[in-house]
């Protein structure tokens, strides 16, 4: 209970906020019993729903990215400014120093509790949010509203929000895989694949495989130019940096393993098959040389079994072959022979042994 001291701190929690706009009930017994726990606290409490709240429903209008940009370059701007006029004072008098530091900090504080109020809770337009979902085993293919077709691979997710607008980056989050072919535009409008939160593919025109699941967030280029990059936000989304970001080729495959840790590297490498990482597309399942392991994560990624060996030494020996998208049997009869061993199917669950 001690981490809330001071108003700042409330605004700040997205819990505290989420509660507060009625957007989670689940969290209502709990605050109840800090304000229990808390009695003094009540006021300060009442002062900060009422915060949260003006910041959402009085602004009306969308955050955009561009307008963070200006916040965080005024921002700067003021400290140049401080620093600037600090240094010029301060063999004449330093009360004005102090009192001009004091201004620069309230000022910072209100212009950071006002941008991250906005980027928590989405002071935005009403805008239609569109989704597409496959089933373990599902392969759907989809065409955007700019023209781009994307063929999304079995237990994936891809959403969009629109409208979208040619002066923008047209932008779509991908939980799965999906094998896109982007539209270019006569303006070269660009195009942003969003992995997750820090990881994304930008591109303005040309086709590739992306990958973004549990374990692994890839991407394998077929044609065009992409850049793979990894973020991090500053002042929770007021401005972002790049922290790693590599340009693919043709036929260059890169992986980001990192998935919470942003110092984790990017590798690129060059893979002798590259249509083994779009064979879903063409209703194949295919293996070069991979570890009886790696085809027990594809069963699960894309088929929801869930896997175990009861025959340890069996997770190193290796596979290469292709059989139908659709028809995973297929595959255990080729496992069966190839390695003599034997697949048990009960339900969801998957024994090799």
């Amino acid at each position: 209970m001690e981490g809330y001291l001071t108003l700042h701190d409330f605004v700040l929690d997205p819990r505290f906020c989420n509660w507060a706009l009625g957007k989670d009930d689940s969290d209502t017994l709990y605050w109840e019993a800090f304000i229990k726990a808390n009695p003094e606290k009540v006021e300060q409490i009442e002062q900060a729903k009422a915060v949260v709240r003006a910041m959402v429903y009085q602004n009306e209008r969308t955050w955009l990215p561009l307008e963070k940009a200006e916040v965080w370059s005024k921002i700067q701007h003021r400290v140049a400014v401080s620093e600037n006029s600090g240094t010029e004072a301060l063999g004449r008098r330093a009360y004005p120093i102090w009192k001009e530091a004091s201004r620069l900090a309230a000022s910072l504080i209100g212009l950071i509790m006002v941008s991250v109020a906005l980027y928590y809770f989405g002071i935005r337009e009403q805008r239609e949010t569109v989704q597409y979902a496959t089933r373990h085993g599902q392969v759907k293919r989809v065409v955007l509203p700019d023209g781009s077709e994307v063929v999304l691979n079995a237990n994936s997710i891809l959403s969009f929000e629109k409208p979208w607008n040619s002066e923008s980056t047209r932008k779509v989050s991908l939980k799965g895989e999906a094998f896109f072919k982007v539209s270019h535009q006569e303006n070269d409008q660009k195009f942003k694949v969003l992995l997750q939160d820090n990881v994304s593919i930008e591109v303005l025109g040309t086709q590739f495989t992306a990958t973004q699941r549990s374990h692994v967030c890839r991407v394998v280029l077929s044609e065009g130019k992409v850049n793979f990059s990894v973020t991090d936000d500053i002042l929770l989304g007021l401005y972002t940096s790049t922290i790693k970001q590599e340009t693919l080729k043709p036929g260059e495959l890169a992986t980001w393993n990192g998935q919470n840790d942003t110092q984790a590297l990017i590798t690129k490498e060059k893979p002798a098959h590259l249509e083994i990482y779009e064979a879903f597309q063409h209703n194949k399942l295919m293996f070069e040389d991979a570890p009886l392991i790696e085809v027990a994560r594809v069963l699960e990624d894309v088929y929801g079994f869930e896997v175990t060996f009861s025959n340890k030494e069996l997770v190193d020996r290796r596979f290469t072959g292709s059989v139908p998208h659709d028809n995973v049997e297929v595959l255990f009869i080729a496992l069966e022979k190839l390695f003599d061993l034997k697949v048990i199917k009960t339900g969801h669950k998957l024994e090799f042994r």
